[in-house]
């Protein structure tokens, strides 16, 4: 592993920031902490940064124990939300500042930096100032010149927060791109799901300080380890009695259900219920256009639900009577979850 944390610890206080964190990073991989506000996740990524100190644990970059090391000395470029340009400095000046503190030779600099703006895309505004920069370019000058010292590490907070969806959404591709291309180590922080699943190798999911789980977005998304993440991870709704929704397994001891919108199909009445078997009446009250689809809010007895329906099926009205097939069901036991499938359809048929 490039990157090791092993059993951090940190304490604002008799607030716990960290709590017993580990986890491993491969070189070259690019990893997304992901997890709600106060969940612990910018207080790693500054601790690996050398911002802040862990009060037990050990940090490990490529092998070698950092704790002792200080920021500068540990051979990371840190890319901040909110850019952190010197609005005074040119392009061409910010992407040069590490380095010029590092007191490289003039024509190593030139030649170093020129690079670099070809390379985020920026060839030809080398003169502008940060003001004279729409949002993703600001945001691009400073992924230069983090990376200007030729960093082993790259981390980024919140890269692309203070940025327009519009542009968000380029940046994204771009930085994935970019970072295959180079090959440097990235950890980036993010409460944006979507942003993680689209960008990210692996996802570390955190809350309350402590690591919930650990591996690729497939992974994470479908195969959920724990409560938290269940409930967390893709728009889910509780349900209060997951067994209304008939043949589904009926699991001694669970806490709580979920149910995502992809685990839900709704039908019209003049289409006939989807799986008679299990199918269940509900009733519509909410219907948002989101582009390519139709979300659906729907009340099935004391549950609320969200499905999806596509633009060429028939649309349906608010007030409507439906009938609502549940796939697949979340349930939490304590702090672990579990998948039930509905028995009423085998894996391979099911269509969602």
């Amino acid at each position: 592993m490039y990157v090791e944390l092993k059993h951090i610890n940190k304490n604002y206080g008799s607030f716990k920031a960290s709590d017993d964190v580990s986890f491993g990073i491969e070189q070259g991989k690019l990893v997304a902490l992901l997890g709600p506000s106060g969940s612990g996740k910018t207080t790693i990524l500054r601790m690996i940064a050398g911002l802040e100190h862990p009060n037990s644990g050990e940090i490990l970059i490529d092998g070698k124990v950092v704790n002792d090391v200080p920021a500068t000395k540990r051979g990371i470029g840190f890319v901040f939300q909110s850019y952190a340009l010197f609005r005074y400095m040119t392009v061409f000046d910010n992407v040069a500042f590490g380095l010029e503190v590092q007191k490289v030779p003039k024509s190593e600099i030139k030649k170093r930096v020129l690079e670099l703006i070809e390379l985020v895309g920026l060839k030809g505004l080398e003169k502008r100032y940060p003001n004279q920069l729409s949002g993703g370019q600001r945001q691009r000058v400073a992924f230069a010149r983090a990376l200007a010292p030729n960093p082993k590490l790259l981390l980024l907070d919140e890269p692309f927060a203070a940025i327009d969806a519009k542009v968000r959404q380029e940046l994204r591709s771009w930085l994935k791109g970019m970072i295959q291309k180079l090959g440097v180590t990235s950890i980036f922080v993010t409460h944006d799901q979507d942003e993680a699943i689209e960008v990210a190798d692996e996802i570390i999911i955190t809350n309350h300080g402590r690591v919930e789980q650990k591996g690729s977005p497939i992974e994470v998304y479908q195969n959920p380890e724990t409560a938290f993440t269940a409930s967390f991870f893709g728009q889910p709704a509780q349900v209060k009695d997951y067994t209304q929704f008939k043949t589904f397994e009926e699991v001694k001891n669970a806490d709580k259900a979920f149910v995502r919108p992809e685990f839900v199909r709704v039908t019209k009445k003049s289409e006939g219920p989807f799986y008679d078997s299990s199918a269940v009446e509900g009733v519509i009250e909410q219907v948002f256009f989101r582009g390519n689809t139709l979300e659906l809010v729907v009340r099935v007895g004391d549950n609320i639900l969200t499905a999806r329906r596509g633009l060429d099926e028939e649309i349906v009205e608010v007030g409507e009577v439906v009938d609502v097939f549940i796939y697949r069901i979340f349930v939490t036991i304590g702090s672990e979850a579990r998948l039930l499938q509905n028995q009423a359809v085998r894996e391979e048929s099911v269509r969602i």
